[in-house]
Parts: C-alpha cells; structure tokens; sequence
C-alpha cells in the first residue's frame, strides 16, 4: 500500500508538471522533465559578474566534474554558460536520481573508488549533506571564503541558512535552495466562498483551519489534508504548539511532552473524530494524490511547498484557487523549519577553487532569482527583492516562510537519513488509524525513538 506521503509527493517533481500530462498519467523521461517549466516563471535574466567575479580564466585547461540530480533546474544552463565563458573552465554534469536515500551513498561509492567529482548538490533535509560530511566526503570551504577577493561574502544569504549548514562550525557547502518544508496552504477559493465558509488568510490559526475543514467535509469533500510521513513533516505539526521530537542538543526524545502529544493529536483528529482528511486508505484505493484529489474537488485544502505552485498548470481555469502560509499555532509560529539544499566542494577534488567558484555561480543572485521564479525556494534576500519575484505575492509569501523558518535540528548522531523514516515508521499507524495517541502509545514512541538517538555516529 502506498503511503500517505508518497501519495502526496507523486506529483510535486520542483513544479514541473503539466496538465495534460497529470490527467493522463503519463510518465516523463528525465530529459523530458528538464524541458518542462511552471507556467508563468521567466529565465533568469542575462548573467552578472557576481557569481565569479575576480575569478581569472585559467591559463590551462580545467574540467570540473558536477553531480547532481536528474533533470536540474532551468536556470542550471545558463550559469554553466556564464561560468565557463568567465573561466575557461569546462563544467562537465553528471546526474543521479534525487532519492534521499540513494544519493548520499552513491556519492560516497564514488568517493570510495577515488572517482568523485569536484563538485555536488546536497541536502540537510534529506540527509546526505551530513552522511557526506561524517563521510569525510566534502571540503570544508571557510578557507576558500576568507580568501576570496572577489567582492563575495556570506552576508549574501539569509544568515539562518548559512549557520544550518555549519557542522562543528565548519562549512562544506554553499546555500542553493531553502524552504520552510510544507509552508503552504492551498484551497479552492470558489468552494469555500460558495459555501459561506471563511477564506483562509495570513491571520489564521490552527483553530480556524480546523473549522474551515469541518465545515467543508461532505459526503466524498474533504476539508483538508495534511501533510504527513518522516521526521520534517512531523516536526511542521508540533512546533506551532511549541513542541520539539528531540532535545537541542539531538541526544534526547521528547515525544512524550505535552506539546508534542497536542500537535500531533490536532493531525490525528482531522483523519479520525472529523473525518475531514482522506485517510491513507482512500488515497491509496483511488491511486490518487494531494492534486488530482484538489483537481477531482475531493479536497478543498491540501498543505504543500513551494513545488506546489505547480497546481496552476493543472488547475487552469477549471476554478479559482489559492495560496497562504500555513497558520500559526498556540505556540505563535505556524511550524516551519529550515531545509536547505547546498553545492559543496568534495574533499578529492583536485580543483577545489575552481569548484568553489562555480558554486557562487550556482548559487548567485542571479541564480537565485531563476529558483524563486521556478518554485520560490531561494536563499538570498536579494532574489526575493527582485521585481520579477516581488510582483508575485505567492512567490514572496515563499519568501517570508523561510525568512520565518527554525533552524534546522539534526540529531547528535548525524543519522539525519535514518531519522526521517525512523519517525515515520513511528507515528504511520497513528495516520492509518491502527493505534490511538494515548499515552501510552507516546511513551512507547518515545522508547524507539531514544533507542535510535542512542545509536553511536555512522
């Protein structure tokens, strides 16, 4: 039986999904997917010097090799473009697939073949920027900031996002993409209008959402689905009332604290006492995810990220549809927390300035600016400053989410990979209806939990 949270996720593939494809079913080659763009999302404009700036072409022939996930970003070719011509450096691109729990050991049997290349895509969220690191994978670059005369700082991204990649205040990467996680509430604002129920907005509360799901569950409508599954989702669902799964410093559980239990006893009765969220089951038996149901008009709000703007290409005109940020909880903060993905210097690369000047290309204001036009996830404060992001007010409520967003909290044990699907393999039956968040059922989550803090650094 598929999961709640692959049945979410089926669709998402960083905005690239077009109508006609999604109602057809029709599966997209790779190289297809890197020729399909979110309706409405300008190319970056042409490239500054800022990526590289003060960098000399080089006086032999260097070829850097870049791996990264399959089908990229559309702003990928024209920094490539950029950066060679600025350079002389050849950038040669490798891709892997994107699954979080492939790529940091794929590139770590690169690693232990000695044929890594120079440079690669990474994320804190999914956990192969830290298996990297305790891998000894990757290069720390503070040297390599602290030397370069470029004009370049840090000060260029949002400094939370900096310090989340710092590991024993070391950094091996710099900043590409950054999101709150499941930011976003969706809706179908003519439902909800016609109905006579309240739109959501910025203001709202948990509360609220909750009403507004009640009254717009009927028959086979549900009101809202939320986003459940691994350890950053869960996470979106205890922090607006104040509640962490795990002590600051990443050794202790705290699954058995009282805002834990509320957070997530507020998830488990929209599925259960409410009846107004699709349960696994019925997902899972109509093969459907979170916007073929939104399409269907089977659910009036669903919670996504930024790669939820992609709805437009489905949705069309079919009716008029929404987007807020996802409210705020009694704890004052509507739960998000940072995930970042990073183009870092691996720790063999013969060429390591050359690589670490290709990912201030990479990862410049420019660069920035492609990302947010795409799918809003970017990390500078600059990119969302832009004209052509700022005149879109869903991409600059991207924005403010990540400028909201906790620090990232990684567990002591840099076991970040094996944490997601410990924590979903814990609270699953809650969202299948199998167990009932009693206390008892926490207190034995907490137990597996602690047990899995407890295992030493991989």
């Amino acid at each position: 039986m598929a999961s709640l949270e692959q049945n979410q996720n089926a669709q998402t593939q960083r905005g690239r999904v077009s109508r006609r494809s999604f109602l057809k079913g029709i599966t997209v080659s790779a190289a297809g997917m890197a020729l399909l763009g979110v309706a409405g999302c300008a190319a970056p404009g042409a490239a500054p010097a800022a990526g590289g700036e003060g960098a000399a072409p080089s006086e032999e022939a260097v070829s850097i090799r870049w791996h990264h996930r399959l089908g990229g970003w559309e702003m990928y070719p024209q920094r490539i473009e950029a950066y060679q011509e600025a350079t002389g450096v050849t950038v040669v691109e490798e891709t892997f697939p994107e699954g979080s729990a492939e790529y940091g050991p794929k590139i770590v049997s690169l690693i232990a073949a000695g044929t890594v290349g120079d440079i690669t895509w990474t994320a804190i969220g999914t956990g192969s920027y830290q298996f990297l690191v305790q891998n000894n994978g990757l290069a720390a670059i503070d040297d390599l900031v602290e030397a370069d005369t470029s004009g370049f700082t840090l000060d260029e991204y949002f400094p939370r996002i900096v310090s989340s990649l710092r590991v024993e205040n070391n950094l091996y990467g710099l900043p590409e993409t950054a999101h709150g996680v499941q930011t976003c509430l969706f809706f179908n604002r003519d439902l909800i209008e016609e109905a006579g129920a309240d739109v959501p907005t910025l203001d709202w509360t948990r509360d609220d959402l909750l009403q507004m799901a009640i009254q717009m569950t009927e028959g086979d409508q549900k009101g809202f689905l939320p986003a459940t599954g691994d350890y950053s989702n869960t996470r979106n669902h205890t922090l607006p009332y104040g509640g962490e799964l795990l002590s600051e410093d990443g050794t202790t559980s705290l699954l058995e604290t009282e805002e834990v239990k509320e957070g997530l006893r507020w998830v488990h009765s929209l599925f259960t006492e409410h009846a107004a969220a699709p349960s696994p089951q019925q997902m899972a038996g109509a093969g459907l995810g979170a916007e073929q149901m939104f399409l269907a008009r089977q659910i009036v709000s669903y919670q996504s990220g930024g790669w939820g703007l992609s709805v437009r290409n489905v949705v069309e005109d079919e009716f008029n549809w929404d987007m807020v940020l996802m409210p705020n909880g009694p704890a004052g903060n509507r739960g998000f927390h940072l995930h970042i993905d990073a183009e870092a210097v691996t720790a063999q690369s013969e060429h390591k300035q050359e690589a670490y000047e290709f990912a201030k290309y990479l990862t410049d204001a420019e660069a920035g600016v492609g990302i947010a036009l795409q799918i809003g996830l970017a990390t500078r404060p600059d990119a969302f400053a832009d004209e052509r992001v700022a005149s879109n007010p869903h991409l600059v409520l991207l924005g403010q989410a990540a400028s909201e967003a906790a620090e990232h909290l990684n567990p002591a044990n840099m076991r970040k990979q094996e944490m997601q699907t410990t924590i979903k393999a814990i609270f699953d039956p809650l969202w299948l209806g199998d167990v009932q968040p009693d206390d008892a059922f926490f207190a034995q989550a907490s137990a597996t939990f602690q047990e899995f803090l407890d295992k030493p650094v991989d």
